[in-house]
Protein backbone atom coordinates (compact mmCIF):
# COMPACT_ATOMS: atom_id res chain seq x y z
CA UNK A 1 0.00 0.00 0.00
CA UNK A 2 2.79 2.06 0.92
CA UNK A 3 4.44 1.82 -2.86
CA UNK A 4 1.29 2.67 -4.10
CA UNK A 5 0.79 6.25 -2.44
CA UNK A 6 4.81 6.90 -2.65
CA UNK A 7 3.99 6.37 -6.91
CA UNK A 8 1.06 8.25 -6.15
CA UNK A 9 3.41 11.40 -4.59
CA UNK A 10 6.14 10.96 -7.26
CA UNK A 11 3.70 11.37 -10.38
CA UNK A 12 1.99 14.37 -8.63
CA UNK A 13 5.62 16.39 -7.91
CA UNK A 14 6.27 15.45 -11.79
CA UNK A 15 7.63 18.74 -13.66
CA UNK A 16 5.09 21.03 -14.93
CA UNK A 17 4.45 20.20 -18.58
CA UNK A 18 4.93 22.88 -20.88
CA UNK A 19 2.09 24.41 -22.55
CA UNK A 20 1.73 27.81 -24.15
CA UNK A 21 -1.96 28.59 -22.99
CA UNK A 22 -2.41 31.86 -23.26
CA UNK A 23 -6.51 32.43 -23.52
CA UNK A 24 -7.70 31.80 -20.35
CA UNK A 25 -11.72 31.50 -21.17
CA UNK A 26 -13.05 30.78 -17.84
CA UNK A 27 -13.54 34.64 -16.16
CA UNK A 28 -11.65 34.82 -12.38
CA UNK A 29 -14.23 33.67 -10.09
CA UNK A 30 -13.95 35.47 -6.32
CA UNK A 31 -12.06 32.44 -4.13
CA UNK A 32 -15.27 32.52 -1.58
CA UNK A 33 -17.61 31.62 -4.26
CA UNK A 34 -19.19 28.43 -3.12
CA UNK A 35 -20.50 26.21 -6.20
CA UNK A 36 -23.87 25.07 -4.94
CA UNK A 37 -26.33 22.86 -6.33
CA UNK A 38 -29.15 25.14 -7.78
CA UNK A 39 -27.36 28.26 -6.07
CA UNK A 40 -27.96 31.52 -8.48
CA UNK A 41 -25.19 33.44 -9.96
CA UNK A 42 -24.31 36.87 -8.67
CA UNK A 43 -24.06 37.92 -12.17
CA UNK A 44 -26.17 37.32 -15.74
CA UNK A 45 -23.18 35.57 -18.02
CA UNK A 46 -20.81 37.04 -19.56
CA UNK A 47 -20.62 36.15 -23.55
CA UNK A 48 -17.16 36.49 -25.13
CA UNK A 49 -17.21 38.73 -28.63
CA UNK A 50 -15.67 36.03 -31.10
CA UNK A 51 -13.64 39.36 -32.22
CA UNK A 52 -12.63 40.62 -28.73
CA UNK A 53 -11.54 36.30 -28.84
CA UNK A 54 -9.85 36.61 -32.07
CA UNK A 55 -7.69 39.73 -31.58
CA UNK A 56 -6.48 38.15 -28.44
CA UNK A 57 -5.50 34.92 -29.81
CA UNK A 58 -3.19 37.15 -32.64
CA UNK A 59 -1.82 39.20 -30.36
CA UNK A 60 -1.03 36.14 -28.41
CA UNK A 61 0.29 34.60 -31.07
CA UNK A 62 2.70 37.57 -32.63
CA UNK A 63 4.28 38.04 -28.84
CA UNK A 64 5.15 34.03 -29.01
CA UNK A 65 6.42 34.04 -32.52
CA UNK A 66 8.66 37.17 -31.81
CA UNK A 67 9.76 36.18 -28.33
CA UNK A 68 10.52 32.93 -29.84
CA UNK A 69 12.91 34.37 -32.88
CA UNK A 70 14.41 36.68 -30.34
CA UNK A 71 15.41 34.25 -27.86
CA UNK A 72 16.23 31.06 -29.94
CA UNK A 73 19.46 31.73 -32.42
CA UNK A 74 18.23 28.58 -34.41
CA UNK A 75 14.32 29.28 -34.76
CA UNK A 76 12.91 28.10 -38.37
CA UNK A 77 10.12 28.03 -39.81
CA UNK A 78 8.44 24.08 -40.94
CA UNK A 79 5.84 22.74 -43.19
CA UNK A 80 3.29 20.81 -40.32
CA UNK A 81 4.49 17.43 -40.07
CA UNK A 82 1.80 14.42 -38.88
CA UNK A 83 2.48 11.90 -37.15
CA UNK A 84 3.06 8.69 -38.76
CA UNK A 85 -0.68 6.89 -39.16
CA UNK A 86 -1.89 9.53 -37.24
CA UNK A 87 -5.51 10.74 -37.89
CA UNK A 88 -4.33 13.87 -38.97
CA UNK A 89 -2.39 12.50 -41.39
CA UNK A 90 -4.91 10.27 -42.66
CA UNK A 91 -7.09 13.08 -43.45
CA UNK A 92 -4.72 15.18 -44.98
CA UNK A 93 -3.45 12.37 -47.58
CA UNK A 94 -7.24 11.51 -48.51
CA UNK A 95 -7.84 15.09 -48.57
CA UNK A 96 -4.79 15.36 -50.71
CA UNK A 97 -5.45 12.35 -52.89
CA UNK A 98 -8.62 13.66 -53.70
CA UNK A 99 -8.14 16.94 -55.23
CA UNK A 100 -5.42 15.82 -57.69
CA UNK A 101 -7.57 12.83 -58.56
CA UNK A 102 -10.43 15.25 -59.79
CA UNK A 103 -7.66 16.97 -61.86
CA UNK A 104 -6.36 14.02 -63.51
CA UNK A 105 -10.00 13.44 -64.49
CA UNK A 106 -10.38 17.17 -65.65
CA UNK A 107 -8.03 16.73 -67.71
CA UNK A 108 -7.79 13.25 -69.23
CA UNK A 109 -11.85 13.50 -69.92
CA UNK A 110 -13.37 14.16 -73.22
CA UNK A 111 -13.36 16.63 -73.65
CA UNK A 112 -11.30 18.20 -70.72
CA UNK A 113 -12.21 20.49 -68.32
CA UNK A 114 -9.95 22.95 -67.61
CA UNK A 115 -11.81 25.01 -64.81
CA UNK A 116 -9.60 23.77 -61.80
CA UNK A 117 -5.99 23.93 -63.54
CA UNK A 118 -6.72 27.08 -64.50
CA UNK A 119 -7.53 27.90 -60.30
CA UNK A 120 -4.79 26.20 -59.78
CA UNK A 121 -2.61 28.08 -62.17
CA UNK A 122 -3.79 30.79 -60.59
CA UNK A 123 -2.39 29.74 -56.81
CA UNK A 124 0.76 28.59 -58.46
CA UNK A 125 1.13 32.67 -59.96
CA UNK A 126 0.03 33.92 -56.37
CA UNK A 127 2.86 32.00 -54.67
CA UNK A 128 5.34 32.36 -57.34
CA UNK A 129 5.21 36.10 -57.25
CA UNK A 130 5.40 35.98 -53.10
CA UNK A 131 9.43 34.94 -53.61
CA UNK A 132 9.93 38.00 -55.31
CA UNK A 133 11.60 40.43 -53.77
CA UNK A 134 10.40 44.06 -52.93
CA UNK A 135 12.76 45.65 -55.68
CA UNK A 136 12.78 42.96 -58.29
CA UNK A 137 9.63 44.98 -59.74
CA UNK A 138 9.82 43.93 -63.30
CA UNK A 139 9.86 40.18 -62.51
CA UNK A 140 6.73 40.81 -60.86
CA UNK A 141 5.42 42.47 -63.64
CA UNK A 142 6.72 39.83 -66.39
CA UNK A 143 4.70 36.91 -64.10
CA UNK A 144 1.87 39.40 -64.62
CA UNK A 145 1.89 39.42 -68.21
CA UNK A 146 2.53 35.84 -69.03
CA UNK A 147 0.17 34.20 -66.55
CA UNK A 148 -2.63 36.05 -67.49
CA UNK A 149 -5.75 33.94 -66.00
CA UNK A 150 -8.20 35.35 -68.17
CA UNK A 151 -5.80 34.61 -71.30
CA UNK A 152 -5.08 31.25 -69.64
CA UNK A 153 -8.68 30.74 -69.58
CA UNK A 154 -9.63 31.87 -73.40
CA UNK A 155 -6.51 29.98 -74.64
CA UNK A 156 -7.30 26.25 -73.13
CA UNK A 157 -11.27 26.61 -73.80
CA UNK A 158 -9.61 27.22 -77.56
CA UNK A 159 -7.49 24.34 -77.21
CA UNK A 160 -4.09 26.55 -77.63
CA UNK A 161 -2.64 25.51 -74.56
CA UNK A 162 -1.07 22.85 -73.31
CA UNK A 163 -0.28 22.35 -69.36
CA UNK A 164 3.28 21.41 -70.32
CA UNK A 165 4.00 24.92 -71.69
CA UNK A 166 2.79 26.39 -67.89
CA UNK A 167 4.88 23.86 -65.88
CA UNK A 168 8.09 24.45 -67.63
CA UNK A 169 7.02 28.29 -66.82
CA UNK A 170 6.51 27.56 -63.67
CA UNK A 171 9.99 25.24 -63.43
CA UNK A 172 12.02 27.96 -65.39
CA UNK A 173 10.73 30.78 -62.90
CA UNK A 174 11.45 28.85 -59.93
CA UNK A 175 14.31 27.48 -60.87
CA UNK A 176 16.04 31.41 -61.04
CA UNK A 177 13.93 32.14 -57.58
CA UNK A 178 14.83 29.12 -55.87
CA UNK A 179 17.55 28.68 -53.15
CA UNK A 180 20.74 26.36 -53.77
CA UNK A 181 19.48 23.78 -51.61
CA UNK A 182 15.90 23.44 -54.00
CA UNK A 183 18.11 22.73 -56.97
CA UNK A 184 18.19 18.99 -56.49
CA UNK A 185 13.94 19.46 -56.36
CA UNK A 186 13.85 21.78 -59.27
CA UNK A 187 15.92 18.84 -61.45
CA UNK A 188 13.53 16.38 -60.02
CA UNK A 189 10.20 18.48 -61.54
CA UNK A 190 11.87 18.46 -65.36
CA UNK A 191 11.74 14.80 -65.17
CA UNK A 192 7.95 14.92 -64.71
CA UNK A 193 6.14 14.14 -68.10
CA UNK A 194 2.85 13.93 -66.55
CA UNK A 195 0.81 16.89 -66.14
CA UNK A 196 -1.03 16.12 -62.75
CA UNK A 197 2.17 15.07 -61.00
CA UNK A 198 4.07 17.84 -62.18
CA UNK A 199 1.69 20.58 -60.91
CA UNK A 200 0.85 18.32 -57.99
CA UNK A 201 4.94 18.53 -57.49
CA UNK A 202 5.60 22.25 -58.32
CA UNK A 203 2.70 23.36 -55.72
CA UNK A 204 5.03 21.05 -52.98
CA UNK A 205 8.03 22.69 -54.25
CA UNK A 206 6.74 26.38 -54.32
CA UNK A 207 5.83 25.62 -50.51
CA UNK A 208 9.18 24.87 -49.70
CA UNK A 209 10.64 27.74 -51.30
CA UNK A 210 7.95 29.89 -49.30
CA UNK A 211 9.27 28.32 -46.31
CA UNK A 212 12.45 29.33 -47.30
CA UNK A 213 11.94 32.90 -47.83
CA UNK A 214 10.42 33.17 -44.40
CA UNK A 215 13.23 32.12 -42.34
CA UNK A 216 15.52 34.03 -45.16
CA UNK A 217 13.64 36.99 -43.72
CA UNK A 218 13.62 36.01 -39.87
CA UNK A 219 17.35 35.69 -40.45
CA UNK A 220 17.52 39.03 -41.74
CA UNK A 221 15.03 40.90 -39.45
CA UNK A 222 16.18 39.06 -36.22
CA UNK A 223 18.61 41.80 -35.33
CA UNK A 224 16.24 44.20 -35.75
CA UNK A 225 14.32 42.59 -33.92
CA UNK A 226 16.28 42.18 -31.02
CA UNK A 227 16.74 45.75 -30.51
CA UNK A 228 12.72 46.42 -30.19
CA UNK A 229 11.93 43.25 -28.91
CA UNK A 230 11.33 45.00 -25.15
CA UNK A 231 8.97 47.37 -26.51
CA UNK A 232 7.40 45.19 -28.60
CA UNK A 233 6.48 42.69 -26.10
CA UNK A 234 5.37 45.20 -23.59
CA UNK A 235 2.73 46.89 -25.76
CA UNK A 236 1.78 43.20 -27.39
CA UNK A 237 1.36 42.06 -23.93
CA UNK A 238 -0.40 45.46 -23.02
CA UNK A 239 -3.21 44.72 -25.72
CA UNK A 240 -3.68 41.24 -24.95
CA UNK A 241 -4.38 41.88 -20.86
CA UNK A 242 -6.80 45.15 -22.61
CA UNK A 243 -8.88 42.28 -24.52
CA UNK A 244 -8.83 40.11 -21.44
CA UNK A 245 -10.25 42.48 -19.56
CA UNK A 246 -12.89 43.09 -21.57
CA UNK A 247 -14.12 39.42 -21.86
CA UNK A 248 -14.07 39.70 -17.72
CA UNK A 249 -10.98 37.97 -17.19
CA UNK A 250 -8.34 38.96 -15.04
CA UNK A 251 -5.13 38.83 -16.73
CA UNK A 252 -2.69 38.55 -14.03
CA UNK A 253 -4.33 36.35 -11.51
CA UNK A 254 -2.02 33.43 -11.90
CA UNK A 255 0.92 36.07 -11.57
CA UNK A 256 -0.28 37.94 -8.36
CA UNK A 257 -0.53 34.28 -6.97
CA UNK A 258 2.93 33.13 -7.84
CA UNK A 259 4.03 36.78 -6.32
CA UNK A 260 2.00 36.43 -3.59
CA UNK A 261 3.37 33.12 -2.28
CA UNK A 262 6.81 34.16 -2.65
CA UNK A 263 6.00 37.50 -0.36
CA UNK A 264 4.36 35.34 1.67
CA UNK A 265 7.57 32.92 2.59
CA UNK A 266 9.59 35.80 3.27
CA UNK A 267 7.66 36.93 5.64
CA UNK A 268 7.18 33.33 7.27
CA UNK A 269 11.20 32.90 6.37
CA UNK A 270 10.10 29.46 4.93
CA UNK A 271 12.05 30.29 1.32
CA UNK A 272 12.18 27.79 -1.37
CA UNK A 273 15.14 25.52 -0.94
CA UNK A 274 15.16 26.30 2.37
CA UNK A 275 17.68 29.67 1.65
CA UNK A 276 18.91 31.00 4.45
CA UNK A 277 18.20 34.70 4.71
CA UNK A 278 21.24 37.02 5.82
CA UNK A 279 20.71 38.24 9.71
CA UNK A 280 21.36 41.34 9.06
CA UNK A 281 19.00 41.34 6.42
CA UNK A 282 16.12 40.46 8.56
CA UNK A 283 16.74 42.66 11.21
CA UNK A 284 16.71 45.93 9.04
CA UNK A 285 13.54 44.44 6.89
CA UNK A 286 15.45 44.66 3.40
CA UNK A 287 15.09 41.31 2.43
CA UNK A 288 11.09 42.47 1.44
CA UNK A 289 11.67 44.49 -0.66
CA UNK A 290 10.96 44.29 -4.28
CA UNK A 291 13.44 42.68 -5.67
CA UNK A 292 14.39 39.90 -2.87
CA UNK A 293 10.39 39.09 -3.56
CA UNK A 294 10.97 39.17 -7.11
CA UNK A 295 13.80 36.79 -6.90
CA UNK A 296 12.45 34.48 -4.81
CA UNK A 297 9.38 33.93 -6.85
CA UNK A 298 11.53 33.06 -9.25
CA UNK A 299 13.65 30.59 -7.63
CA UNK A 300 10.11 28.88 -7.24
CA UNK A 301 10.25 27.70 -10.31
CA UNK A 302 13.15 25.40 -9.76
CA UNK A 303 11.29 23.25 -7.82
CA UNK A 304 7.29 24.41 -9.60
CA UNK A 305 4.35 22.72 -8.18
CA UNK A 306 2.14 21.77 -10.75
CA UNK A 307 -1.10 22.44 -9.00
CA UNK A 308 -0.59 26.31 -9.25
CA UNK A 309 -1.18 27.92 -12.86
CA UNK A 310 2.04 29.00 -14.42
CA UNK A 311 2.25 32.72 -14.08
CA UNK A 312 0.86 34.39 -17.29
CA UNK A 313 4.18 36.57 -17.56
CA UNK A 314 6.60 33.76 -17.66
CA UNK A 315 4.00 31.66 -19.87
CA UNK A 316 6.28 32.50 -23.45
CA UNK A 317 9.43 30.58 -21.64
CA UNK A 318 7.14 28.34 -20.18
CA UNK A 319 8.98 25.12 -22.03
CA UNK A 320 12.73 26.91 -20.96
CA UNK A 321 12.00 27.26 -17.70
CA UNK A 322 10.54 23.66 -17.40
CA UNK A 323 14.11 22.83 -19.06
CA UNK A 324 16.08 24.64 -16.37
CA UNK A 325 13.79 22.95 -13.65
CA UNK A 326 14.70 19.61 -14.75
CA UNK A 327 18.64 19.90 -15.72
CA UNK A 328 18.66 21.33 -11.98
CA UNK A 329 17.26 17.82 -10.65
CA UNK A 330 19.05 16.32 -12.71
CA UNK A 331 22.26 17.70 -11.42
CA UNK A 332 21.36 17.58 -8.09
CA UNK A 333 20.50 14.02 -8.10
CA UNK A 334 23.77 13.07 -9.30
CA UNK A 335 25.76 15.63 -6.69
CA UNK A 336 23.27 13.74 -3.96
CA UNK A 337 24.65 10.15 -5.46
CA UNK A 338 28.49 11.46 -5.46
CA UNK A 339 28.03 12.75 -2.40
CA UNK A 340 26.77 9.92 -0.79
CA UNK A 341 29.21 7.23 -2.70
CA UNK A 342 32.27 9.47 -1.45
CA UNK A 343 30.73 9.34 2.15
CA UNK A 344 30.62 5.44 2.20
CA UNK A 345 34.59 4.89 0.36
CA UNK A 346 36.22 7.36 2.09
CA UNK A 347 39.14 9.70 0.35
CA UNK A 348 39.54 6.66 -2.52
CA UNK A 349 37.59 8.63 -4.98
CA UNK A 350 39.25 12.20 -4.76
CA UNK A 351 42.59 10.50 -6.00
CA UNK A 352 41.12 9.13 -8.79
CA UNK A 353 39.27 12.18 -11.17
CA UNK A 354 39.13 10.35 -13.89
CA UNK A 355 37.02 7.48 -11.96
CA UNK A 356 34.23 10.38 -11.16
CA UNK A 357 34.57 12.04 -14.21
CA UNK A 358 33.30 8.60 -15.81
CA UNK A 359 31.02 7.86 -13.30
CA UNK A 360 29.62 11.51 -14.05
CA UNK A 361 29.45 10.77 -18.22
CA UNK A 362 27.59 7.77 -16.92
CA UNK A 363 24.86 9.08 -14.59
CA UNK A 364 24.37 12.05 -17.02
CA UNK A 365 23.02 9.62 -19.48
CA UNK A 366 20.82 7.48 -17.15
CA UNK A 367 19.39 10.08 -15.82
CA UNK A 368 18.11 11.39 -19.20
CA UNK A 369 15.02 9.27 -18.51
CA UNK A 370 14.10 11.03 -15.68
CA UNK A 371 11.26 12.59 -15.56
CA UNK A 372 9.61 11.58 -18.85
CA UNK A 373 9.93 8.28 -18.76
CA UNK A 374 11.07 6.55 -15.90
CA UNK A 375 10.37 7.54 -11.91
CA UNK A 376 13.67 8.08 -10.31
CA UNK A 377 13.20 5.61 -8.19
CA UNK A 378 13.14 2.53 -10.62
CA UNK A 379 16.61 4.66 -12.72
CA UNK A 380 18.61 4.74 -9.13
CA UNK A 381 17.99 0.74 -9.29
CA UNK A 382 19.93 0.82 -12.37
CA UNK A 383 21.54 3.82 -11.63
CA UNK A 384 23.39 1.85 -8.49
CA UNK A 385 24.28 -1.09 -10.51
CA UNK A 386 26.00 0.72 -12.93
CA UNK A 387 27.79 2.70 -9.97
CA UNK A 388 28.88 -0.37 -8.03
CA UNK A 389 30.12 -1.92 -11.53
CA UNK A 390 32.50 0.97 -12.59
CA UNK A 391 34.26 2.29 -9.68
CA UNK A 392 34.92 -1.87 -8.57
CA UNK A 393 36.57 -2.13 -12.31
CA UNK A 394 38.58 0.76 -12.06
CA UNK A 395 39.65 0.75 -9.04
CA UNK A 396 40.33 -3.02 -9.16
CA UNK A 397 43.10 -1.15 -12.49
CA UNK A 398 45.33 0.01 -9.22
CA UNK A 399 44.13 -3.15 -6.45
CA UNK A 400 41.80 -1.38 -4.62
CA UNK A 401 38.66 -2.63 -5.23
CA UNK A 402 38.28 -4.10 -1.58
CA UNK A 403 36.50 -1.03 -0.38
CA UNK A 404 33.75 -1.52 -3.03
CA UNK A 405 33.22 -4.87 -2.81
CA UNK A 406 33.11 -4.85 0.93
CA UNK A 407 30.32 -1.86 0.46
CA UNK A 408 28.05 -3.19 -2.25
CA UNK A 409 25.08 -3.51 -0.82
CA UNK A 410 25.66 -0.54 1.77
CA UNK A 411 26.42 1.74 -1.66
CA UNK A 412 23.20 0.00 -3.37
CA UNK A 413 21.22 0.96 -0.38
CA UNK A 414 22.11 4.32 -0.02
CA UNK A 415 21.66 4.90 -3.91
CA UNK A 416 18.16 3.30 -3.75
CA UNK A 417 17.20 5.22 -0.67
CA UNK A 418 17.00 8.75 -2.61
CA UNK A 419 14.24 7.68 -4.18
CA UNK A 420 12.27 5.80 -1.63
CA UNK A 421 10.67 8.91 -1.04
CA UNK A 422 10.06 12.16 -2.60
CA UNK A 423 13.59 13.19 -3.64
CA UNK A 424 13.68 16.74 -1.95
CA UNK A 425 13.15 15.13 1.18
CA UNK A 426 16.59 13.74 1.31
CA UNK A 427 19.03 15.36 3.69
CA UNK A 428 21.82 15.27 1.06
CA UNK A 429 19.74 16.65 -1.76
CA UNK A 430 18.00 19.08 0.09
CA UNK A 431 21.66 20.81 1.83
CA UNK A 432 22.77 20.39 -2.22
CA UNK A 433 19.62 22.39 -3.21
CA UNK A 434 19.56 24.66 -0.35
CA UNK A 435 23.14 25.82 -1.21
CA UNK A 436 22.11 25.94 -5.09
CA UNK A 437 19.83 28.25 -4.35
CA UNK A 438 21.49 30.45 -2.02
CA UNK A 439 23.73 30.24 -4.69
CA UNK A 440 21.27 31.70 -7.76
CA UNK A 441 19.72 34.34 -4.77
CA UNK A 442 23.31 35.52 -4.17
CA UNK A 443 23.88 36.04 -7.98
CA UNK A 444 20.44 37.78 -8.32
CA UNK A 445 20.26 40.05 -5.04
CA UNK A 446 23.84 41.04 -7.23
CA UNK A 447 23.21 41.64 -10.53
CA UNK A 448 27.09 42.80 -11.37
CA UNK A 449 28.49 39.18 -10.40
CA UNK A 450 25.83 37.51 -12.70
CA UNK A 451 27.59 39.05 -15.66
CA UNK A 452 30.21 35.77 -15.23
CA UNK A 453 29.50 32.99 -13.83
CA UNK A 454 33.27 31.81 -15.14
CA UNK A 455 34.66 33.48 -12.02
CA UNK A 456 31.99 32.99 -9.57
CA UNK A 457 32.86 29.91 -6.97
CA UNK A 458 30.40 27.30 -7.51
CA UNK A 459 29.00 25.85 -3.86
CA UNK A 460 30.20 22.83 -2.10
CA UNK A 461 29.31 19.71 -3.48
CA UNK A 462 28.41 20.65 -7.02
CA UNK A 463 31.83 20.89 -8.08
CA UNK A 464 31.56 17.58 -10.04
CA UNK A 465 28.65 19.48 -12.14
CA UNK A 466 30.47 23.09 -12.24
CA UNK A 467 30.59 23.51 -15.97
CA UNK A 468 26.77 21.55 -16.03
CA UNK A 469 25.93 23.97 -13.32
CA UNK A 470 27.29 27.28 -14.81
CA UNK A 471 25.89 26.08 -18.04
CA UNK A 472 22.21 25.92 -16.47
CA UNK A 473 22.21 29.25 -13.87
CA UNK A 474 23.15 30.76 -16.84
CA UNK A 475 20.05 30.12 -18.79
CA UNK A 476 17.92 30.44 -16.15
CA UNK A 477 19.54 33.97 -15.19
CA UNK A 478 18.48 35.24 -18.65
CA UNK A 479 15.10 34.54 -18.95
CA UNK A 480 15.06 35.86 -16.03
CA UNK A 481 16.71 39.41 -16.90
CA UNK A 482 14.89 39.38 -20.53
CA UNK A 483 11.58 38.34 -18.43
CA UNK A 484 12.23 41.78 -15.51
CA UNK A 485 12.61 44.26 -18.71
CA UNK A 486 9.93 43.14 -20.24
CA UNK A 487 7.22 42.88 -17.32
CA UNK A 488 8.70 44.67 -14.18
CA UNK A 489 5.70 47.32 -14.21
CA UNK A 490 3.44 44.88 -13.57
CA UNK A 491 5.29 43.05 -10.73
CA UNK A 492 6.22 46.71 -8.46
CA UNK A 493 2.52 47.36 -8.73
CA UNK A 494 1.84 43.72 -7.99
CA UNK A 495 3.83 43.96 -5.01
CA UNK A 496 3.01 47.27 -3.83
CA UNK A 497 -0.60 46.16 -3.45
CA UNK A 498 1.21 43.26 -1.55
CA UNK A 499 2.86 45.11 0.63
CA UNK A 500 -0.11 48.35 1.37
CA UNK A 501 -1.98 45.12 2.16
CA UNK A 502 -0.29 43.62 4.76
CA UNK A 503 0.80 47.03 6.26
CA UNK A 504 -2.94 47.89 6.71
CA UNK A 505 -3.88 44.24 8.03
CA UNK A 506 -1.23 44.84 10.73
Amino acid sequence: MSNKNDDKQQEDKRPLGAVLGWINLSPTLPDNQDTVEGATAASPPRFIDYNQLMEANRNAQNLQLAHEIVFNKDFQLRLPEYEKGSLGEKVHDTMHTAFWDVLREDLTSDPPRYEHIVKLIGEAKEDLKSLVLPHQINLKNQIDESIDLDTVKRRFEAKEADPHQYTKYFIDTMANLCAQCRDENIAKLRTIDDPTESFRNIMEVLSLMKIDMANFNIRQYRPLLQQQAIDYEKSTFDKFMENQRGMGIDPLASTYKWLERAFNRLKTKDTIGWYQIPTDRITSNSYQTPLTILNEAYCELLLWDPKYSFPETLELDEIRYNQVHIATMRLLILSTIMTVLSHLTGSILRDYESIKNLLKSQMIILLDDFPEKKKLKDILISLSEQVIKTTRDELDKYDKAKIIIDNEENIKDAITAIGQHHVIEHAVFKLLFQRYVGFIHNLLDNPGSSTSLTNVAIPNGLNIVMNEVISTVSSFLRLITYNRMVFNEHYDRIISQLQSSSSSNK
